[in-house]
């Protein structure tokens, strides 16, 4: 199989509600800057047999291979980011990996148009006609969206992740 190239040029969406009160420096505006960092699962077999995984830089991607996203948030703002949001989008040629999903995760299907709790269900027509929900596959993934519990300070940072298969 043929070697490509990762791109490393992602566009984050990034959401903060604040209360619109003036002067109080607690009610100053966020700003939270993320940085993508991606790297590679590796296996490396020692002397003894013994294997461990190790993450290592990405060059290029291989079919199969298992790569972890991390998303490090840093409010440079002035006030603290409440109820914050980070969006990101799996990558084409990828397949989330959902048990790489933390907490507090919303998904979207259909390229972030609309959004349901992590994770996320699809309906199915049962035999008998009916329609059930059954979870969606991991194929079907296309966003993810966090949000983040506890406000990010300025100065703070937060960081989310997940990890996709190269198809």
């Amino acid at each position: 199989m043929q070697a490509r190239p990762i791109t490393l040029v992602r566009l984050l969406l990034l959401t903060a509600t604040v209360p619109v009160l003036a002067a109080a420096p607690d009610t100053a505006p966020p700003r939270l800057e993320v940085t993508v960092s991606v790297q590679r699962e590796a296996v490396h077999v020692d002397a003894s047999g013994r294997s461990t995984v190790v993450l290592e830089p990405v060059k290029t991607a291989n079919p199969g291979d298992v790569l972890v996203y991390r998303l490090h948030a840093t409010n440079v703002g002035l006030g603290p980011a409440r109820e914050a949001k980070i969006d990101d989008s799996i990558p084409t040629g990828t397949v989330l990996m959902p048990d790489s999903v933390g907490k507090n995760v919303h998904a979207s299907l259909d390229g972030g148009k609309t959004w349901q709790a992590f994770p996320a269900t699809i309906a199915r027509k049962r035999e008998d006609g009916q329609l059930e929900r059954v979870p969606a596959p991991a194929s079907a993934y296309t966003h993810l969206r966090w949000m983040l519990e506890d406000a990010v300070p300025p100065g703070g940072s937060a960081e989310v992740g997940f990890k996709v298969q190269v198809q």
